[in-house]
């Protein structure tokens, strides 16, 4: 993937982008690929709010929170991070 990589929870309402990385453990790695979050997988956030973001990922919604959603790398949109 060419450009930035940002991590999920700097991403604000709205803003789509391409999953590059998951850093995390391999149980926590497992579970996000179970939810679709894989390296080329689109996702949107949809709401942003202080502890948590809503994000899709295909047809499916998830709650994650800020924490998780540092672990997920993704191709900064223009004038993110």
């Amino acid at each position: 993937m060419t450009g930035d990589l940002c991590p999920l929870a700097l991403l604000s309402a709205g803003t789509e982008a391409t999953v590059a990385d998951i850093r995390a453990g391999k149980g926590m790695q497992a579970r996000l690929f179970g939810m679709g979050f894989c390296p080329d997988a689109r996702v949107k956030v949809q709401c942003a709010n202080r502890g948590s973001l809503i994000v899709s990922v295909g047809d499916a919604r998830y709650a994650l929170s800020r924490g998780i959603a540092m672990k997920i790398l993704v191709g900064c949109a223009k004038g993110v991070a």
